[in-house]
């Protein structure tokens, strides 16, 4: 049993000594396998494990149906999870972008747990707004964009809220997205509903003049439950969304 605190004013993480209770310690890294697709996760290092097993239904999604023989770039990539399926379903090639430096070394891990040939798979460390500028500049385009920011982030020159600037963050993809390409945008911020993240996408390409369709949309799974009294428990949101023009 290992637990993570987030109890002060700021939501910031707790760090004492080791988040070990008790029971039997895990090995370090702790091997997991998520729909046939290996991970190593880390149950005693900082806030995080790893990987954010609400996802888990996204990632399949892409794996299984829209990353055959495709571009696909990965934004806010932590550890390369939705990348690591991406080159599981036969992607053309996979980027993943992180401001963090040591998303290299744990995106790497995550590719050689499942064998994964690295020649195709490039990872990049750099902020994210950074690299969409980078991009438009030298005209990429991609098959699939995969968007899942934080709610909060701050860079030496960007701050990211989910709340106010997911919009831009919308428009910013857009642009770097292929017509008849697919857009995978995702957030856990619980500060505003699907109905209004529906609302961002709409605005986004309409202020671009552009055209869309939804192709599916997800929450949490099943065994994420919500208390029927705390809805805002309910904080994953996750839209498909194909450029049209």
């Amino acid at each position: 049993m290992y637990q993570k605190k987030r109890f002060d004013s700021k939501g910031k993480y707790l760090d004492d000594k080791e988040d070990f209770l008790f029971g039997k310690k895990a090995p370090t890294p702790l091997l997991i396998k998520e729909n046939g697709v290996i991970f190593s996760i880390y149950l005693d290092d900082g806030a995080m494990t790893g990987l954010f097993l609400d996802q888990r239904e996204v990632r399949k999604a892409i794996k299984d149906k829209y990353a055959h023989n495709k571009k696909v770039l990965n934004t806010f990539s932590y550890t390369g999870a939705f990348s690591v399926f991406a080159a599981l379903g036969s992607a053309r090639e996979t980027t993943s972008v992180d401001l963090a430096k040591r998303s290299l070394a744990k995106t790497t891990e995550q590719f050689q747990n499942n064998h994964i040939d690295l020649d195709k798979q490039h990872i990049v460390v750099e902020d994210v707004f950074l690299y969409f500028k980078y991009a438009l500049r030298k005209k990429m385009l991609f098959d699939v964009v995969v968007a899942d920011p934080p709610s909060f982030a701050r860079s030496k020159k960007h701050t990211f809220s989910a709340n106010k600037d997911y919009l831009k963050l919308l428009k910013e993809i857009i642009q770097i997205t292929k017509v008849g390409g697919v857009i995978v945008a995702s957030t856990n911020a619980a500060s505003f509903s699907m109905m209004r993240f529906h609302d961002f996408i709409a605005k986004a390409f309409k202020e671009l003049k552009g055209k869309y369709k939804v192709l599916e949309s997800y929450s949490l799974p099943k065994d994420f439950r919500v208390h029927e009294k705390f809805q805002e428990g309910n904080y994953l949101k996750v839209v498909f969304i194909q450029k049209l023009k």
